[in-house]
């Protein structure tokens, strides 16, 4: 075919830059040059500056931040697997590799919002019912302060405390994306503080509003023992329904369903096949699919999100981490989101520093 001409050569040697921040879109250029001078480093090697989820500044100070990053390393109440305590500091480290731009949206959180890693809930006891306290606590601190959160666990008992914070003034409604509906009693010899009895314990607390919640992957054995959601006019959606209709019509009907008022979402890992999850404390077959899971949560995009988690990542079964990535990568969605929402709340935008 012959060599390129000079012409052609000339024009491609125009439009290069050696310099990476150089890049088309204004507001994207702005953002990482002031972040860079701050000490944000978009290329994620090395030794950071900032260690926190998606290299957050750290603090525990809240009178001016708007979203904080909460692990709650928990890690008692779930069957099968143990490791769940281990689930933030794993994400945390694989969510250095994502953002801070998203890619379809363009939307820059740290441009939007005052973003935090709070770090994690510091436990008082060894006691699961002394740790679901420390849990509200924690939470209602951040209530008190008027901040949204983004949790990362540890298993999913701590939704639990988290929502009787969040939802104390407003039944919130929830998109629940799981296996199991967590509606359950406790089990025969277990602790009353359990993974199986979330919900049904959030709807009876009257912080989540069981007519504006939709339940999403549900499949497996527990099948069984879900009457509660049913029988409080929770829509349950199983995981062969979704495979059916496809994640858009599922979205559409979680939008007539939640309508207008505060948004909760929750999401079980075990909700994805473990194909694309191993590290899950209860895995069940036949699951929904990383890009099913992320078109739903991309999906609730324009909703008034207060609050998200991402609970039950185990990382000591988690084959060459891959649910740690996929958990960051799902976070950093609910974090686009949630940004989102806070500006549209409150009706302003505040930039992340990370010096002041």
């Amino acid at each position: 075919m012959g060599k390129i001409s000079q012409k052609k050569l000339s024009k491609y040697q125009k439009l290069s830059s050696e310099d990476i921040f150089d890049v088309s879109d204004k507001a994207v250029r702005s953002f990482l040059y002031r972040s860079a001078e701050e000490g944000y480093n978009i290329v994620a090697e090395g030794f950071l500056k900032h260690q926190g989820f998606f290299q957050a500044p750290h603090k525990k100070e809240l009178d001016d931040v708007d979203i904080a990053i909460v692990g709650v390393p928990m890690d008692q109440g779930a069957p099968h697997w143990s490791g769940t305590r281990h689930g933030p500091a794993a994400a945390r480290k694989w969510s250095h590799i994502h953002g801070p731009v998203h890619q379809m949206t363009n939307c820059i959180p740290y441009e939007l919002c005052r973003i935090i890693d709070y770090g994690d809930v510091e436990f008082t006891s060894y006691s699961a019912k002394e740790r679901i306290g420390d849990i509200y606590e924690t939470y209602t601190k951040l209530k008190n302060a008027d901040v949204a959160t983004l949790s990362v666990g540890g298993e999913h008992t701590m939704s639990h405390p988290i929502l009787k914070a969040l939802g104390r003034d407003e039944p919130v409604g929830l998109i629940h994306l799981d296996a199991h509906a967590d509606t359950g009693g406790t089990p025969h010899g277990g602790d009353d503080h359990n993974d199986n009895s979330v919900f049904r314990k959030a709807v009876l607390d009257g912080v989540v509003d069981p007519e504006r919640t939709i339940q999403i992957g549900i499949r497996g054995r527990a099948s069984i023992i879900w009457d509660f959601s049913y029988d409080t006019g929770m829509k349950v959606i199983t995981a062969d329904e979704v495979h059916e209709r496809g994640a858009k019509s599922i979205v559409e009907e979680a939008r007539k369903i939640l309508g207008k008022g505060p948004v909760y979402i929750s999401l079980d890992t075990d909700a994805l096949d473990p194909a694309y999850m191993p590290g899950t404390t209860l895995p069940e077959p036949f699951g929904l699919t990383s890009l099913q899971v992320r078109d739903i949560i991309r999906g609730i995009r324009g909703m008034d999100v207060v609050g998200a988690d991402i609970a039950e990542l185990c990382p000591p079964h988690d084959s060459n981490e891959i649910s740690a990535n996929l958990v960051a990568g799902l976070l950093f969605e609910m974090l686009c989101i949630l940004s989102e929402a806070r500006t549209a709340r409150t009706g302003k935008k505040h930039k992340t520093h990370w010096i002041k």
